[in-house]
């Protein structure tokens, strides 16, 4: 069946920084005073958007342009670029579901031509981070927005690939016809995944969905000869 739609994570997918929290905090000189409730967060005993909130504390006051410079030095995956623009090609329909940060899913948006994205925010006022924040995908609600967009686009979840590196898109590999797991942080995740990509590198995902299924993607000599 031809797939319709691909649903990718973004951090550790199709970045290479896998927490933007961490990453962020690590640029900006605040990773240290993150400790006082990182561990808490991680273990779910604070709500996710009170850890959203704590972490955008330590950012008040901070440049917007700021952030989104951090954002860009954090590298795209060895072929993330190309695995797009190769699906977009064939009239696949491209979503990013991230826990991370919207303003930076809205820079791989606005580079890759993504057509949906739903993240986490941290709200500005005059250009700088204001404190406040909103939750919209928190840890282990990926299933439930990607359900949204499957009624919403009118895919099926047999023409949908889903591509993801953390526990929490193994909720995405359930809803999807064929998962992908890129460097997978868990043997849950690795799995759960019908490809595996031991590597963080998106180079090799099309051919692998080639010898997965021949039919997802159709003519495969002239499809990969155009970005070989």
């Amino acid at each position: 069946m031809r797939l319709k739609l691909a649903v990718f994570d973004l951090d550790g997918t199709l970045k290479e920084a896998r927490d933007p929290y961490v990453y962020l905090h690590q640029r900006l000189g605040t990773w240290a005073q993150s400790q006082a409730f990182f561990g808490d967060g991680l273990a779910g005993r604070i709500p996710y958007e009170e850890w959203l909130r704590l972490d955008a504390a330590l950012w008040k006051g901070l440049p917007r342009a700021r952030i989104e410079a951090l954002f860009r030095q954090n590298p795209y995956l060895p072929g993330a670029r190309e695995t797009v623009q190769a699906l977009r090609a064939r009239g696949v329909r491209i979503a990013i579901l991230s826990t991370g940060l919207l303003i930076h899913a809205a820079q791989v948006q606005a580079d890759l031509g993504v057509e949906y994205v739903a993240a986490n925010e941290i709200l500005f006022e005059d250009g700088r981070v204001s404190g406040v924040v909103r939750a919209h995908i928190p840890e282990g609600g990926k299933g439930a927005v990607m359900d949204d967009l499957l009624a919403r686009t009118g895919v099926r979840p047999a023409e949908c690939l889903a591509v993801g590196d953390g526990e929490s898109d193994v909720a995405l590999f359930r809803r999807a016809g064929v998962s992908v797991a890129v460097a997978p942080r868990s043997e849950r995740v690795r799995a759960a995944a019908d490809i595996v990509l031991p590597q963080p590198d998106l180079w090799p995902l099309l051919d692998r969905l080639w010898a997965f299924d021949p039919t997802l993607l159709g003519d495969h000599l002239a499809f990969f000869a155009r970005f070989s």
